[in-house]
């Protein structure tokens, strides 16, 4: 896992590397394709090829943190992708070089668990307050909404709006219900914990991001979203973007609890056990 980590900073930087010196694709999204300079995506490539030196689980977890975050807009990738009647550019080369980021920090975090001692389950309160943390953020997102009216929508009306509408409700109350009732046991194991760590992750670090650039233009004095508010006012993003935030949160605490729930003896997900050398 060592060597992947190396080998793959060592391509990715190369293609950052590319990137600067002229060579990137015209993105479809705003900015570039990573929400962090060209620079120091590549000073971020190195760091994480000197990680593996000496490993320190905490570093590791710390570096994928930071390579999901700066891929955020992968989030609208899969939107776009999954309901393309909704009008968000979908930009293949951007999302390869998301998915790239993405990748990496797979790689980092597989290589932090396997360094560090077995996982201890936590209590089963822990996985329900993370659920109703999800279904509270979900409905909060929702109230917002509805106080601006439900016609303020930059998607108008499709198809893939009712679908994606219906899957939005879906991952904020159903899918954080079956994760902590005795019914989510009925299902492949993998059929709720992808989705549960695919959407709680993606949630996660777009909307953190997007928080942490909100509070950046507040500072500075200029409108939270920009010119892409459809005349809402700043108070529904405050709103709407934390609720967003705790519902990602929440979604990945209930799919860690339910990994540990259905877990089997030997499950190399959960049982991280190494030979000390």
């Amino acid at each position: 896992m060592r060597r992947a980590v190396v080998v793959w900073a060592a391509a990715y930087g190369a293609l950052r590397i590319w990137y600067l010196t002229g060579h990137a694709p015209t993105w479809k999204l705003p900015g570039d394709d990573l929400l962090i300079p060209g620079w120091v995506s590549v000073v971020a490539c190195l760091v994480t090829a000197l990680a593996v030196i000496r490993i320190r689980p905490r570093l590791l977890w710390v570096l994928a943190a930071g390579w999901l975050a700066a891929a955020a807009f992968i989030l609208l990738d899969l939107v776009a992708a999954v309901f393309p009647g909704l009008g968000i550019p979908f930009d293949f080369l951007g999302m390869l070089s998301r998915l790239g980021a993405v990748a990496g920090a797979v790689l980092l975090g597989l290589l932090a668990r396997a360094h560090q001692p077995t996982a201890t389950p936590w209590p089963p309160w822990v996985s329900i307050a993370g659920a109703c943390f999800a279904c509270a953020g979900c409905l909060t997102r929702l109230g917002a909404q509805a106080v601006v009216g439900f016609e303020k929508t930059p998607y108008g009306s499709s198809l893939s709006l009712l679908l994606f509408e219906g899957g939005f409700v879906l991952a904020g109350t159903l899918l954080p219900f079956l994760l902590v009732h005795r019914l989510g046991r009925w299902f492949p194991r993998w059929l709720l914990l992808l989705p549960g760590y695919a959407i709680g992750c993606g949630i996660t670090a777009y909307f953190g991001v997007g928080l942490i650039q909100m509070t950046a233009n507040a500072l500075r004095g200029q409108p939270v979203y920009g010119d892409a508010t459809l005349g809402l006012p700043d108070s529904f993003f405050w709103v709407a973007v934390p609720a967003y935030l705790v519902w990602g949160a929440g979604l990945v605490v209930a799919t860690r609890g339910y990994q540990f729930a259905t877990r089997k003896a030997n499950d190399p997900v959960c049982d991280l056990r190494i030979t000390q050398r």
